[in-house]
């Protein structure tokens, strides 16, 4: 099982108070969904790479029951999520996950010759002194190892070494001990769904509803990318697990959602479509407030006193002569005077 060091400072740290403020949040709430945080991604983020991850998938993950716009917006601004050109990712991530990957490559080439008949030598354990040899006389002498080898080595390329040295460099996440190598792969999966799939003609409607509402608004950063096959499988789960088969309601929710100034930001994905979907069918259906008759006032009127029994219809002959008396009671008024 993986593991994660968890550092003295998090708490006291300027980006943990940040993260409270921006919030509202106490601080153990707070250190508590960040180490949520980098355990989820440990599991489904393991290159610090969250871009194909929208705000719904974030608040889903550390169980964050607010509004998951506003938790994005405050891990961007605390400094917890970097948004670069190339999308999304954990901050300093590398820096402290690099161990844990490279020890999960390791072990899957380790696998990998295993099979194929190939000896390969076991990577040193974490923690574990160094190998000593000795001469032909006996003394010792050091293993050719690294006695002080980097806790946190950075093995992507294209990571600047030095920015770790940074003042603003945070114990943050720190992963890296051991753990069960993920199963090796044969090559990409393929496809479940093709172009012509139902669920995948679904997914492409809604994420071109989506991307449209999010230009309007501002946010196009947050559906940049998705995933169409996991969209579909989701529309599916939606029609097949769910029982929702009136695709034509679907299809109604779909383009009301996008349009709608609460939901429009909530619903960024077809999971969190999914999983909202008995709630936004209910919204959707609300009768809207009855619009004001002409010469009214915008103000909604009260009734101090309900009717108990409805008015009695009056019939046209009824109106008229009523009509006939208001003049002749206004007649008279005018002779009066």
């Amino acid at each position: 099982m993986a593991w994660i060091e968890s550092h003295q400072g998090t708490d006291r740290h300027p980006k943990t108070r940040k993260l409270c403020r921006k919030l509202g949040i106490s601080t153990p709430a707070a250190v508590g969904h960040l180490h949520m945080f980098w355990w989820w991604a440990m599991d489904f983020a393991q290159d610090g790479d969250i871009s194909r991850y929208g705000p719904d998938d974030i608040a889903d993950a550390i169980e964050w029951d607010g509004d998951s716009v506003q938790l994005y917006t405050a891990l961007v601004e605390a400094g917890f999520i970097d948004e670069t050109e190339a999308g999304r990712e954990i901050h300093d991530w590398y820096a402290y996950a690099g161990r844990l990957i490279e020890r999960r490559a390791a072990d899957a080439e380790r696998k990998r010759n295993s099979r194929s008949g190939k000896k390969s030598v076991p990577p040193p354990s974490i923690g574990s002194p160094p190998d000593v040899q000795r001469t032909g006389e006996g003394q010792r002498t050091e293993s050719i190892r690294d006695l002080n080898p980097n806790p946190n080595p950075n093995p992507n390329p294209n990571h600047n070494h030095n920015q770790y040295k940074d003042k603003d460099y945070c114990p943050e996440p720190p992963p890296a001990g051991q753990d069960d190598p993920p199963p090796s792969g044969k090559g990409k999966k393929p496809d479940k769904y093709d172009p012509d799939n139902t669920y995948y003609k679904m997914a492409v409607y809604f994420k071109g509803k989506v991307d449209e509402m999010a230009k309007g608004e501002g946010i196009e950063h947050l559906t940049a990318r998705s995933n169409m096959q996991t969209w579909a499988d989701d529309f599916r789960k939606l029609v097949e697990l769910d029982k929702q088969s009136d695709t034509r309601l679907i299809q109604d929710v779909m383009d009301w959602v996008v349009k709608d100034n609460f939901w429009c930001r909530n619903v960024l994905s077809a999971e969190s479509f999914r999983k909202q979907f008995g709630k936004l069918v209910l919204a959707m259906r609300k009768p809207d407030r009855q619009s004001r008759p002409a010469g009214r006032s915008d103000k909604q009127s009260i009734d101090i006193v309900q009717d108990q029994e409805p008015a009695p219809e009056v019939s046209q002959e009824e109106y008229e002569e009523l009509l006939r008396l208001a003049e002749r009671m206004e007649s008279g008024k005018g002779e009066q005077r």
